[in-house]
């Protein structure tokens, strides 16, 4: 394969039981390659290597992980239309299990794709030792970072599949080509053990950063980063003294009821590792500063240049994004999700849950939550929802009376009411990753960062909360996070509960729509909480559910919020007042089977020693 630069990124992008290299090479067209011509000439075993990558972006669809929708339209942060066959809402409305299958559309991201793609990174790693492949002629080096690449990325497939189906099996060999393999799955500890084996090896051999051609590959810092995320669900409630509900059949599942404080010591010092890791004298990561206090233009000065920058700019890209997909989506994107007077479709839409997690600046110059008591005595007006919130608030979101582009949004009438055609369900319109001045004419790529470096300053905050309680570590990191986006610092003398539910609200609001969610959510099993049952039984019971909130996070609702109009309104559209009132949109179902997705009939009758997952 003939190299080129690239202008910023790289454009790379079944049953288990295997036999040969050979047999489960991508062949060439003309059909006629041995697996010794391919694994004995570099420009194929490159070649092959990129392959892998091509298979991630497969597994890993980013911004449209379930075909035509982010994953965040089947959590509480938003809903999603009805186009496209309304994935969302098959899975929202549990139309999914073993016998009735999985989404159609989604397709890509289940449990055999990951094991094909699996198989591919374990013939790749055989067939380069066997045949002992050669290095680029051209550049010495590159075989070995290849290899690392594959290591990593073949950690990097199992790790998909463990969010979404649990204990699953680490297979990290080529299956006998005489069959007969009895294929289970391990506990949680051993998979840990076999994942972060894989991870340092790639973390030993790849470089802090790639040169400028290769920028984009897998290099050292990714590694780092996906160990700490494995040790962080390894600290989690998850798989650290919390209580599945339901019958939990998982195979470890006895090795998880005790709690173990120093996993958390673990998780913080990978993310710690990562945060520390220099390229030759310089750290490898910081958080992206450009812009100044400039505000994007046509926004009525709402929304800072900034917030807006870290998904487009490149130096953001070069310096905080760990491992991302390049021209992941373009404009197209953007179209399908604008309001429909600017011509778009409305696709995933904000939902009030998340709205309410973006905090108000009290007049003592600290953030808090809305529904925390502390921000009505420091100035929290309910009647005057949008005012004074966490700046991210008006760069991810549209709402009732901000502006877009010069233009106030309107949901109470015309043609981005709620209700109308293509229009919000909701009373919001999705606003982040917009490039803010496309106006339906010129064409961009959006990339997606899978991992940035604010994961993983969360990921070391509440490591340490937890391990050690809400020192001065711990507020340097989240305020230093918070800072970079204009938004207040946290209160002082937070004890170690109150922090964390700071670092919690943080991260939803700093991954909104990042595909962080859906999983942050079951770790933590937050959906069956104590907490957030207590709150669910005190919703129910309310002759008013919908004022009754912060809504809780059982992953059973979703609400919105309308315009009505009001002389004595706070917000003045026109001419016209409006009151703004919450409003339940729809039921959700969210039972104790939903913490993993099943193994359908057809895979457990293809390897009947698999055990279904627990509660399925």
């Amino acid at each position: 394969m003939k190299q080129r630069k690239y202008t910023l990124l790289i454009a790379i992008g079944a049953m288990i039981g295997a036999t040969s290299c050979e047999k489960f090479l991508d062949r060439q067209p003309d059909n006629k390659l041995t697996e010794q011509q391919v694994f004995t000439n570099w420009d194929r075993v490159n070649g092959e290597a990129n392959k892998l990558y091509r298979d991630m972006r497969d597994r890993d669809k980013g911004i449209v992980t379930l075909q035509d929708f982010s994953m965040s339209g089947i959590t509480d942060e938003c809903k999603g239309t009805k186009v496209e066959t309304g994935t969302p809402d098959l899975f929202n409305f549990g139309s999914f299990g073993p016998s009735i299958g999985m989404p159609a559309k989604a397709n890509g991201i289940y449990w055999p794709d990951y094991y094909n793609s699996i198989r591919k990174a374990n013939v790749f790693l055989e067939c380069v030792k066997k045949y002992n492949s050669p290095d680029n002629p051209l550049r010495e080096g590159d075989l070995k970072n290849r290899v690392a690449e594959a290591y990593f990325l073949r950690a990097y497939f199992h790790w998909l599949a463990a969010r979404f189906y649990g204990d699953v099996f680490y297979m990290d060999y080529v299956a006998s080509p005489s069959g007969g393999e009895q294929f289970a799955r391990q506990p949680w500890p051993e998979f840990v053990t076999k994942i972060i084996a894989d991870l340092d090896i790639a973390i030993a051999e790849l470089p802090a950063r790639h040169d400028d051609v290769d920028f984009g590959r897998a290099d050292k810092g990714a590694a780092m980063a996906l160990k700490a995320i494995i040790l962080y669900m390894n600290a989690s409630p998850m798989y650290n003294g919390g209580k599945l509900p339901g019958n939990d059949t998982r195979v470890g599942h006895a090795q998880y009821a005790a709690y173990d404080k120093s996993k958390w010591k673990l998780a913080a010092d990978a993310a710690k590792a990562v945060l520390d890791l220099k390229n030759g004298s310089t750290l490898r990561y910081s958080l992206y500063m450009g812009k100044g206090t400039d505000w994007q233009a046509e926004s009525n000065n709402k929304v800072y240049a900034r917030i807006k920058q870290i998904y487009i700019d490149q130096p953001a890209i070069l310096s905080e994004w760990v491992f991302y997909i390049s021209n992941n989506k373009a404009e197209s994107w953007q179209g399908d999700h604008i309001p429909p007077s600017y011509g778009g479709g409305s696709r995933l839409q904000p939902v009030q849950e998340q709205v309410d997690e973006y905090e108000f600046v009290g007049s003592d110059g600290y953030g808090y939550a809305t529904y925390d008591p502390q921000a009505a005595a420091k100035g929290w007006d309910v009647n005057n929802p949008y005012a004074k919130r966490d700046p991210r608030f008006y760069s991810d979101i549209m709402y009732h009376g901000s502006t877009y582009q010069n233009k106030i949004i309107n949901t109470a009438s015309g043609a981005d009411k709620i209700g109308a055609s293509n229009a919000t369900f909701t009373g919001y319109y999705l606003r982040k990753f917009y490039h803010e001045d496309w106006k339906r004419s010129g064409n961009w790529p959006l990339h997606f960062a899978v991992i940035r470096l604010p994961e993983i300053m969360l990921i070391y905050a509440e490591a340490m909360n937890r391990f050690s309680g809400p020192g001065s570590d711990v507020y340097d990191m989240l305020n230093t996070l918070r800072a970079r986006s204009f938004m207040a610092p946290v209160p002082p003398g937070l004890d170690e509960e109150a922090m964390h539910k700071y670092i919690q609200r943080e991260r939803r609001v700093e991954l909104f729509y990042e595909n962080k969610r859906y999983f942050y959510a079951r770790w933590n099993l937050e959906p069956d909480s104590p907490a957030e049952l207590a709150r669910e039984n005190s919703y129910k019971g309310a002759p008013n559910p919908a004022a009754v909130w912060p809504y809780p996070r059982t992953q059973r609702y979703a609400h919105g919020m309308r315009p009505v109009e009001d002389p004595a309104g706070a917000i003045d559209i026109g001419g016209v007042k409006y009151r703004m009132e919450r409003f339940k949109l729809e039921d959700r179902v969210f039972t104790s089977k939903n913490y993993f997705w099943p193994l359908l009939q057809s895979e457990l009758a293809n390897a009947p020693t698999l055990i279904q997952s627990p509660n399925w």
